[in-house]
């Protein structure tokens, strides 16, 4: 049965888009690692979704109903992580952030861990995180960026903070990931 795999992030606001991608392209000069590029600068918020094109309707519309409401929250990284990881008993390589623990934060996170139709993955513990390079990050760019990054510790940026003020499913077209729909938070009360 054909099928649509959506990733469940949440997407900052221009500026920081454009301060994200500027390090993201940087990093990807460094270590030839392009797969993060094909995705917007995001959080991903939870495990992905496979749907079956025929439930589509109706997994928007439960997934929504699932969210609930929900009010903007200021959401920010908490430190530059760069590490091997098993997945599927080979190593890859991750550069990206943590994200400072919120408990709003983690009340999204885990309202959407909740729901488990169409799980793309059996997992259901899962940390918010941004992603810089990952997937095709081999063991030279790795320890090229390693290497930078001691040499040039300045060429990292701090951090990036922004409000969580959407949950949005991307899936892949011609190998981009573009939005299928946004969820949109409520204003904080400030």
């Amino acid at each position: 049965m054909e099928s649509m795999r959506f990733v469940i992030i949440t997407v900052p606001q221009q500026d920081v888009i454009e301060r994200i991608d500027a390090f993201r392209r940087h990093v990807s000069r460094i270590t030839d690692s392009v797969s993060a590029l094909a995705y917007p600068p995001h959080v991903t918020l939870r495990t992905g979704a496979a749907v079956p094109l025929c439930e589509l309707d109706t997994f928007v519309n439960q997934f929504r109903d699932h969210i609930g409401e929900w009010q903007t929250f200021p959401i920010a990284t908490k430190r530059f992580v760069t590490e091997p990881y098993r997945h599927e008993g080979e190593t890859r390589y991750f550069i990206g952030y943590e994200m400072e623990e919120d408990d709003r934060l983690f009340a999204l996170n885990g309202r959407l861990l909740e729901y488990a139709p169409y799980r793309k993955s059996r997992r259901k513990h899962f940390m918010p995180h941004l992603t810089v390079a990952f997937d095709d990050l081999d063991r030279r760019g790795f320890d090229r960026a390693i290497e930078h990054f001691a040499n040039f510790p300045d060429s990292v940026p701090d951090g990036f903070s922004w409000d969580c003020a959407n949950v949005s499913l991307y899936h892949s077209v011609n190998g981009r990931w573009i939005p299928y729909v946004h969820f949109t938070a409520s204003a904080a009360d400030r």
